[in-house]
């Protein structure tokens, strides 16, 4: 399952953006090639941001052609 893998860098590159902030919610596109599986993405993020300022954060991933994997947006609130 390399989803977790992915998942714990999506995290740390998350949280390294935001600082102190707590991060409320991301935003990801998986291409449709991209050969990783959104629901176990979806299962990851929430063991993988335990701990992290993304602990409780909202999960939204879109559909995207081709074989991207884009974090396009967060929502973070100064603490």
């Amino acid at each position: 399952m390399h989803e977790l893998s992915i998942t714990h860098n999506i995290v740390a590159a998350v949280a390294e953006r935001a600082g102190n902030r707590t991060v409320k919610s991301v935003l990801l596109q998986i291409g449709e090639k991209a050969g990783i599986d959104r629901q176990a993405i979806e299962f990851c993020f929430e063991l993988c941001t335990q701990g992290t300022v993304l602990e409780g954060a909202r999960l939204d991933v879109e559909p995207a052609s081709g074989t991207e994997l884009l974090i396009r947006s967060m929502e973070v609130v100064d603490v």
